[in-house]
């Protein structure tokens, strides 16, 4: 666990509210029975539990960003995007909220609650410091209950906000499995959405600046056409005696959503600069809570996780129409929690 006076999340909580709660609800006789009905029915983390602490450890991000090919003069470049790669360095840092999180209903009875703050810094580890810093994000994951109307499983909620200008809801399952985690193929290559599905642009334009891509130092070159590979490299010849996993999707799209996620869940929304160059408008990630046993039976726990982020940037073509390309940005690492 890291200790609270080094974690920048500890002081924020809800500590007291549900006294506060209970204080108004009190002011009449009806409502003091629904106040001490949270009492009667507790609430909490569940697998969320394990996360809490700093979590730190190395990664890797690849994301096709625009090359300004709708706003340069003359015909159109033949790059049409550009293709950064960052080995990366990363700190995870999960706190408890500190009180029960309560919800009114009207369908349904009110319902409770409980979740962590996080805070998620992402450095590149080849780029000076103090000038490395390649993503930050603040927000809160929730474990929700099930419920009646709408009629729910119980779920884990992402809320999160990037200072380029994005907020997200992302909602999904979670499951524990026996063993390590099997990672599926994470796709760089843009596609379009055709009928409802995934259909990827081979034509040599985009593979050719994915292929010939220069890996950062350490990095492997295949990883680039699956960032999936540095996980699996990363937990090779380790004992893995249980996953917890948590699948989470906001506005899913066919051949990147988690299996067996159908529209709508979740969203993202973000500033107008952003929604017109290169819109941010679905993601799907997965966590694995992985508890690993040493040669002298004891374990530790490792986080790690693949993301996807799908961004919408349309390019000119030769012959001056517009396309429309889907453009994965996908994230990996593999973390240790600090003691």
């Amino acid at each position: 666990m890291a200790l609270e006076q080094n974690n920048p999340l500890a002081n924020l909580n809800l500590s007291g509210l549900n006294k506060l709660e209970a204080k108004i609800e009190n002011k009449g006789p009806q409502s003091k029975f629904k106040a001490s009905a949270f009492e009667a029915a507790p609430v909490n983390l569940g697998v969320l539990k394990s996360l809490i602490g700093t979590w730190v450890g190395p990664g890797f991000n690849l994301i096709e960003v625009p090359n300004m090919n709708q706003a340069k003069p003359g015909p159109p470049p033949t790059d049409k995007f550009k293709i950064i790669l960052n080995s990366t360095a990363e700190t995870f840092t999960f706190s408890n909220i500190g009180g029960d999180i309560i919800n009114r209903g009207n369908a349904q009875s009110d319902i409770a609650f409980q979740g962590l703050h996080y805070l998620q810094q992402v450095d590149d580890v080849n780029l000076p410091s103090g000038q490395n810093g390649i993503h930050l994000e603040t927000g809160l994951f929730l474990n929700l209950p099930s419920g009646s109307d709408p009629l729910v499983q119980p779920s884990i909620a992402r809320l999160g906000s990037i200072p380029h200008g994005d907020s997200l809801l992302a909602q999904g399952t979670f499951f524990t499995v026996p063993g390590p985690p099997v990672f599926e193929v994470a796709d760089p290559t843009p596609f379009f959405i055709i009928d409802g599905k995934r259909v990827n642009d081979v034509s040599e334009t985009y593979l050719s600046q994915l292929k010939n891509a220069v890996p950062p130092p350490g990095i492997p070159a295949d990883v680039i056409m699956n960032p999936n590979i540095l996980l699996k490299n990363a937990i090779e010849g380790q004992n893995i005696i249980e996953t917890v996993v948590i699948l989470l999707d906001a506005n899913p799209i066919d051949g990147v959503a988690n299996t067996g996620v159908t529209a709508p869940v979740g969203g993202i929304t973000n500033i107008p600069f952003v929604n017109v160059n290169a819109n941010a408008n679905s993601l799907s990630a997965i966590f694995w809570i992985e508890t690993v046993q040493n040669l002298d039976k004891t374990t530790f726990f490792q986080l790690q996780y693949t993301q996807t982020v799908i961004l919408d940037f349309p390019v000119f073509a030769p012959d001056g129409s517009v396309v429309e390309i889907k453009w994965p940005h996908i994230s990996v690492a593999t973390l240790r929690l600090q003691a």
